[in-house]
């Protein structure tokens, strides 16, 4: 029996730092600094071409057997019921840090948005603790089906995740910038917190839903996901559109629990 990863076994303890992450200069700064000579080169999103600094902060993602993700608690709502910012810290299978991922939009506008309307547009960027943008992910408007865009580390268009009916399954697809499925994705009804990705009609990863504690499940939206690469991915731009596609499902099918319910993922069940 394989050993489990220190994640799936143990909590981290991290806690994250939004008021450093938020400061424009800071911002700006470690984007002066980033190594953008690989910008434009090769393939959107390929780890070749990125800079020494990402590459190695992103090695856990591009290498490792697995991530958690886990969302940062939100104790403002038990208090108030009002949905603030949604806030993600990604670990690696060892238990060490790799990328925050946070929604962007902090105005009246995007609060009353955010607490008013279940299927609003949505854009989280990833972010090194150094500050520097890995990657960033936006679910567009839509009425029915959930369309998810994602932007490499260099502005260009990775791909994007686009919800597909399904009688019996929850179904999407990952897709390159051109329309070309790079795998799909899917989650049976019967098991509301998996979704397996398949290349072909081979499982190449697994994301589940986790128990995030009596707390959290009552009464905030924080959601914690294990992701499992399986030994056979090694692609790391599919492996990033599945990190995007981890946060989507969080998006698309817990995040309204609580509330309305999300119509899309209604729809198309």
């Amino acid at each position: 029996m394989s050993e489990q990863p220190k994640w799936a076994t143990e909590d981290s303890g991290l806690e994250l730092d939004w008021k450093d992450r938020t400061q424009p200069e800071q911002r700006a700064e470690a984007v002066a600094r980033q190594d953008i000579s690989g910008a434009g080169k090769g393939l959107p999103g390929e780890p070749r071409y990125m800079g020494p600094a990402l590459t190695h902060a992103l090695a856990g993602l591009f290498e490792g057997p697995g991530l958690q993700v886990r969302q940062q608690r939100e104790w403002g709502e038990a208090l108030l019921g009002w949905e603030t910012r949604n806030r993600y810290e990604v670990i690696d299978a060892d238990g060490r840090f790799l990328l925050y991922a946070g929604e962007t939009g902090q105005g009246l506008g995007d609060a009353l948005l955010r607490n008013f309307l279940p299927i609003r547009p949505v854009e989280i960027e990833f972010m090194t603790s150094g500050g520097t943008l890995a990657l960033r992910m936006a679910r567009v408007f839509t009425f029915f089906f959930t369309r998810v865009e994602v932007t490499a580390w260099d502005g260009r268009p990775l791909g994007y995740i686009q919800q597909r009916f399904g009688l019996l399954k929850r179904h999407f697809e990952l897709c390159t910038p051109a329309g070309g499925v790079m795998a799909r994705l899917e989650g049976p009804i019967w098991k509301p917190w998996t979704f397996h990705v398949y290349v072909h009609d081979e499982e190449v990863a697994t994301i589940r839903k986790r128990w995030s504690g009596f707390v959290s499940e009552g009464f905030t939206d924080a959601d914690n996901f294990g992701v499992e690469f399986h030994a056979g991915l090694k692609d790391g731009r599919l492996r990033q559109m599945v990190l995007a596609a981890t946060l989507m499902v969080d998006l698309c099918y817990f995040e309204e629990r609580k509330g309305s319910g999300t119509l899309t993922g209604l729809l198309s069940d």
